[in-house]
């Protein structure tokens, strides 16, 4: 067996320096998390998922190195003190880590699920929160990053706790990141759309760092705890869901969740506002109204009643759950509220409304000046008016039908799977976003599909996973890449053999079942020439399928031992092994191995992880001229 030389790699028992591995306590799309032993006491190690090279794009080691500095740089309660730097697994181009103090809690939303924590306490620890970014920003830094997923709430005295520094902006640093932030798409502020929205940041534009975004994502964070909901459908595409953030009004909390107290929802409304001047001033004003409002209203029922959620909006059974699957079905579609509209609004009183009482009075008495012709013309006038009228509510009306017609189809998309999140497992966190690209509206009717997909409903909170473009990843394979899969002599050679090598046991004694998780991903490719180099890339677990796709390969690198680090591009996909022009492999929960038993102490439990049959996969290669399947 050979030693670890990745952090997805690590098991309990291994060592990284002088620190005991205890256990993995997650990883998102830039670092891993251990909890560690030294000594008799334990700590947290943070890894960057990438050792420094210049072909790490999201310069995952210098972010990891910026939140050790940030953290460093700082001494505060509700922050983790910085005990170790250093490297792995050697000293020079090994991974960058850091150690902080243990904390034992969980995150934000794992915490109000577990606890069932009343408006009180959520007010309190929230009101905690809004106080570290005060004096963060009188600092003048900014987190860029505030949501459920880096907030750490202590077990046993609910002392919340700021995490992941990796995109905070500095005074005086240079300029990590190179357009926008790592910061969760879906929470972006108004002002940050509008500017990817407007193309500044393909020019190289940098996008200032301002308290005010970090006040937008407190507000994301409040809407959150009190609705279940997010304040924007996460699962609407990037130019949907970019216009409906900077151009919609989320749903008032209240009309949600009637629990909802007026000044809350009052402030959070504000703290969502599309302009950042319409925003509090700071997090410091922030604060203090958020502990006026415990002590003036923190003591009644209604601030100390467990805040719970129904498993369902209306109460009658349990949360459907999405079947795996390759044709799995959303589990359940949570309606926007309904406001009022024409067709449904009710009289005031038991009489319909008539021309005769709405319409403005004219008088048919004739003044000694006036004359019959007048009077007709009058009447007259009055009646081509309502003709008028009647063929514009007639247009109206077979407009409304066009427009609803033409969003079925998106509104199908929008709503459906929008089921509430209460007392479920914490939602995937969003870890960074994939390059965007914008295209105008080519038509009227695409301009208006757009428009309707966005102001229908876009309230919506976790979502059903979504299958990656894999053939469009090998379509956009660059020049340079299938050049090389030629020069390693796949032009005759399209398939070959990937041992995967970012995975953990998962079998009942000696068995070839293994754990993978969403994120990145490394492995042994087999060459033509019976050589054997590491390629890196990601992969993206499914329920029914895991798909991986690679685009560096370390020729330098020799097996077993040696990884290199003189990456080359390359575009290669995991296929299936039963159908090659299918793209990923089948998990074992879709296709057990017969004769092989999962162990059940062993298997990854996280959301985005499963286990498949074997580490070694069937791998397409492209090269010039070829199209898969052909």
């Amino acid at each position: 067996m050979t030693k670890p030389f990745h952090p997805a790699l690590l098991q309990p028992g291994d060592m990284v320096r002088h620190y005991r591995v205890v256990r993995r306590l997650g990883n998102g799309g830039f670092a891993f998390v251990f909890q560690v032993e030294e000594g008799g006491r334990f700590y947290t190690l943070k890894m960057a998922a990438r050792p420094p090279s210049d072909e790490d794009e999201a310069r995952e080691d210098e972010r990891a190195f910026r939140e050790a500095v940030s953290l460093g740089h700082f001494r505060h309660p509700n922050l983790l003190a910085v005990r170790e730097l250093g490297r792995w697994p050697d000293l020079e181009g090994g991974h960058f880590f850091f150690v902080t103090d243990y904390v034992p809690g969980s995150t934000f939303n794992a915490w109000r699920w577990g606890t069932q924590a009343a408006l009180r306490r959520l007010v309190t620890v929230s009101s905690e929160l809004a106080q570290v970014l005060a004096e963060l920003h009188e600092r003048g830094v900014c987190h860029r990053d505030i949501k459920a997923d880096n907030v750490l709430v202590r077990d046993g005295d609910d002392k919340p706790f700021l995490i992941d520094f990796g995109a905070v902006f500095l005074p005086g640093a240079y300029t990590l990141t190179r357009e926008l932030p790592p910061v969760t798409f879906h929470n972006m502020p108004p002002e940050v759309a509008a500017f990817l929205r407007g193309g500044e940041w393909e020019q190289g534009a940098h996008f200032p760092a301002q308290p005010a975004a970090d006040l937008y994502a407190f507000g994301a964070l409040l809407y959150e705890a009190l609705t279940d909901c997010h304040p924007f459908n996460p699962r609407l595409s990037p130019e949907k869901l970019l216009l409906a953030i900077e151009f919609l009004p989320p749903v008032e909390p209240v009309q949600l969740d009637p629990r909802v107290p007026p000044g809350l929802n009052e402030l959070v409304m504000r703290l969502l506002a599309k302009a950042p001047e319409q925003r509090p001033p700071s997090a410091r004003a922030v604060h203090e109204e958020l502990v006026r409002m415990l002590e003036r209203e923190g003591d009644t029922e209604a601030w100390t009643a467990l805040y719970a959620f129904p498993t369902t909006r209306d109460g009658a059974g349990p949360r459907a759950e999405a079947q795996p699957g390759e044709g799995a079905g959303t589990p359940e579609v949570l309606e926007a509220p309904r406001h009022p509209t024409a067709s449904s609004r009710q009289a005031t009183d038991d009489s319909p409304p008539s021309p005769e009482r709405d319409a403005p009075v004219v008088s048919e008495t004739v003044g000694p000046n006036s004359t019959g012709r007048e009077a007709r013309w009058y009447r007259k006038g009055w009646g081509r008016a309502l003709v008028v009228l009647a063929l514009f509510l007639l247009l109206l009306g077979i407009g409304w039908g066009f427009i609803r017609t033409l969003c079925a189809s998106v509104l199908e998309g929008a709503c459906s799977g929008a089921a509430s999140t209460a007392l479920a497992p914490p939602a995937p966190s969003e870890e960074g976003c994939e390059p965007l690209h914008f295209s105008t509206p080519r038509s009227f009717r695409e301009t208006l599909a757009l428009l309707c997909a966005v102001s229908t409903h876009f309230l919506a909170c976790t979502g059903a996973p979504v299958r990656p473009d894999v053939g469009g990843f090998l379509e956009r394979c660059p020049p340079e890449a299938r050049l090389t899969a030629l020069r390693l002599g796949f032009g005759k050679r399209l398939f070959t053999a990937v041992e995967l090598t970012t995975v953990t046991d998962a079998g009942l004694g000696k068995t070839s079942l293994r754990n993978v998780r969403s994120g990145p991903m490394e492995g042994w490719i087999f060459l033509p020439d019976e050589s054997i180099r590491r390629v890196t890339g990601e992969a993206k677990v499914l329920p029914d399928r895991v798909y991986v796709q690679f685009d560096r390969i370390y020729l330098d690198g020799l097996y077993p031992s040696t990884p290199g680090r003189m990456a080359t591009p390359i575009c290669a996909v995991v296929v299936s092994d039963l159908d090659r022009t299918k793209f990923g492999v089948l998990t074992h929960a879709a296709l057990p191995d017969e004769g092989v038993e999962v162990d059940p102490s062993k298997v990854d439990r996280i959301p985005d992880a499963a286990v498949i049959n074997a580490p070694m996969v069937d791998t397409y290669v492209q090269v010039p001229d070829r199209h898969f399947p052909e």
